[in-house]
């Protein structure tokens, strides 16, 4: 098969150190060789689309692109392990092997540089601590450089793991297989999810026993994950020590691998060589977890025409740069590129968090009726006195619904259909008399208590605008029994007050002239999140759902505030 300016060789085949093969679609550039070589490594099929679009564009700029098919997944030989859920994995060492294998061919110059997202992101830091001696630079996007900075406070990110589980790794499980009772296809796996299965499987209970047909050849795993979901099996903070190349690290406000910020902060920090520590950039759009769908328009927000970028230009600067040596933008490039919404405009920045960043309480505050939009709650630098408390029930049989995609992404929906739920409190600022501008990382210091012996609470930061329009900027959540330590967790004493750190996810947005900064308390995100039974047992091994009823407390005593990262 052919492009305009390259051709494609199907499943060349890479022996790896153990004899199995792994095969990859090659693209190569027409005219003379050899070609600077981009890997991309993926359980997802090297003939995706976005895979196919991708090395289609590369090796139209003159880059050898080959899309591999990790170890166990369409074309490849072996078993596959997905990385995502433990450490049992042949990752490192295939990257290794792969990329070795990549710079021998005949049309590869040597220089190697890997691409990719999300899971295909994880696959290039997998391999970068193993250090190939022909790996040159990364741009990995969209992978968190601690698992549990996406699987926020031990709970699971049910909507996205299941529909992960179900629609894209089963199917081609079940075709391997030659098993004929399901979807071979993530497009077959997709529709039947649309039409018939997202309500049966998300509200199935318990988690742990989802038919192993319904998830064919993941159900192992998935349970695997359930028992032991508090681990950080990703492990890349500490694998930063051993990476010496530059990485080019790209998220988005919107993306549930936000976390992404760590990769850079990490190796800025504890890369191997002063090299590696000083070639460290990070992009952060107003995007979703996406690959290359740069658009100015996400879910209802349009954050105007600044906030769409060429995804390929900015790969071309960065490969040219480290694998062509040409002197180019990258020379200019600052360590940070970050999109401020509201202000909708780029801006340069050199450190994370901000140097100049001015962390500033906010306090909750009500008259002991902060529930729904038209409660009384309010938010203020100023410190409460003697307040009465707020109170709400939470019922897991019916969860705060999240509002995003069918997927399990992220988006900026409009929250006002979320206003009327009594199970919601609502702290909000007065309309502001000059913008205000947030950006950075988010503590919440929740004081509050429960009837039950475990419960969830989260807390969202919203954008009211004057017309009533709420942009949910960030969410955060604890589960009670993680309140002091994922490794030793503690059940609640019904009814005693404790006070409760939330880590919510960071932002950039600027609170135009006549909006209202907004906090949200709730105790379920579903199913951006699953639910907490509220019994203190194990909420993924049993049916039984019990309501509780919550107290959030803002007083002198015990002044619940969020800590917002001001910048002037």
């Amino acid at each position: 098969m052919s492009g305009g300016g390259y051709m494609v060789k199907r499943d060349v085949a890479a022996r790896m150190r153990d004899g199995t093969r792994l095969r990859a679609d090659v693209y190569v550039p027409r005219g003379s060789g050899p070609f600077p070589t981009l890997i991309c490594r993926t359980p997802y099929s090297k003939e995706r689309d976005v895979h196919v679009e991708m090395a289609a564009q590369f090796a139209e700029r003159g880059y050898l692109a080959i899309v591999q098919d990790v170890r166990g997944r369409y074309a490849s030989d072996g078993t596959f392990r997905p990385g995502f859920y433990s450490a049992d994995h042949c990752d490192a060492e295939d990257g290794y092997d792969t990329v070795e294998w990549a710079a021998e061919l005949p049309w590869s110059d040597g220089k190697v540089g890997t691409f990719g997202n999300s899971y295909c992101g994880w696959t290039q830091w997998e391999l970068a601590h193993t250090r190939p001696p022909h790996l040159v630079a990364m741009l990995p996007q969209g992978i968190a450089a601690n698992l549990l900075d996406r699987e926020l406070s031990g709970v699971l990110r049910l909507g996205r793991v299941l529909w992960w589980s179900i629609n894209t790794l089963a199917p081609d499980e079940r075709r391997r297989a030659g098993d004929t009772s399901g979807p071979h296809t993530t497009a077959e796996a997709d529709r039947l999810w649309e039409e018939r299965d997202r309500s049966k499987w998300l509200w199935y209970l318990p988690l742990a026993d989802i038919p192993d047909a319904v998830m064919y050849g993941m159900g192992a795993h998935w349970r695997g994950w359930l028992a032991d979901h508090t681990t950080d099996f990703f492990g890349f903070l500490e694998k930063h020590r051993e990476v010496v190349v530059p990485a080019l690290s790209i998220t988005g406000w919107y993306d549930q691998q936000i976390g992404t910020i760590k990769q850079f902060t990490g190796m800025r920090e504890r890369g191997m060589t002063a090299r590696a520590r000083e070639h460290q950039h990070l992009i952060i759009g107003p995007w979703t977890h996406t690959s290359t769908d740069w658009e100015q328009r996400l879910g209802d927000v349009d954050f105007g025409p600044a906030a769409e970028q060429d995804y390929y230009e900015v790969a071309d600067q960065w490969f040219r740069y480290w694998l062509r040596g040409e002197r180019n933008e990258v020379d200019e490039w600052p360590p940070i590129r970050l999109f401020v919404m509201g202000a909708n405009r780029w801006r340069d920045e050199h450190e994370w968090p901000l140097a100049r960043t001015q962390f500033t309480e906010f306090f909750l505050h009500s008259g002991g009726a902060a529930n729904t939009a038209a409660g009384d709650g309010s938010l203020s630098r100023q410190a409460p006195h003697d307040e009465p408390p707020d109170e709400y029930v939470y019922d897991p049989r019916d969860p705060v619904m999240t509002l995003y995609t069918p997927g399990g992404q992220q988006e900026p929906h409009d929250q006002r259909p979320l206003d009327w739920r009594r199970d919601v409190l609502v702290y909000r600022t007065p309309p502001l008399m000059e913008p205000l501008e947030v950006t950075g990382p988010i503590t919440v210091r929740l004081w509050a208590a429960s009837t039950a012996r475990d419960t969830d609470f989260v807390v969202k930061v919203v954008d009211r605008r004057p017309d009533g329009f709420a942009q949910e900027l960030c969410h955060g959540i604890v589960r009670a029994r993680y309140r002091e330590s994922l490794t030793q967790p503690t059940l609640l004493e019904p009814g005693r007050a404790y006070e409760y750190t939330i880590a919510v996810n960071p932002t950039s947005n600027l609170f135009r002239r006549g909006h209202r900064i907004e906090v949200q308390v709730t105790s379920s995100d579903f199913p951006n999140f699953d639910r907490n039974h509220n019994t203190g047992g194990n909420d993924y091994a049993e049916a039984t759902l019990v309501t509780a009823r919550q107290t959030v407390f803002h007083d002198a005593a015990r002044p619940s505030r969020v800590i917002l990262p001001v910048v002037p």
